[in-house]
């Protein structure tokens, strides 16, 4: 069974989910509406994370969802910056 961290890691993979941070993130009580990372609903006893990309796309995540989705995009982040720049 995939984790969360593993459908996460793969819909970045296939650009299903954005590899940037948002320009706006809101917090509040889950609404029902099913995570972008996990699929599975976010409900009304949990926190649904928000996060809005210049009103392009809005994103929904479980807040562990969110954390690994942070932690993704940073690991990205950090090894675009580590490689040798290639002309």
């Amino acid at each position: 069974m995939d984790t969360p961290a593993d459908k996460i890691r793969e819909k970045l993979s296939e650009g299903l989910l954005p590899g940037k941070t948002p320009a706006h993130a809101w917090c509040g009580y889950g609404t029902g509406k099913p995570c972008n990372g996990c699929n599975e609903p976010i409900l009304s006893t949990e926190v649904e994370h928000e996060l809005d990309f210049n009103g392009a796309r809005t994103v929904r995540f479980h807040a562990a969802c969110e954390a690994i989705w942070r932690s993704l995009i940073a690991q990205g982040a950090k090894k675009a910056a580590d490689s040798p720049i290639r002309a």
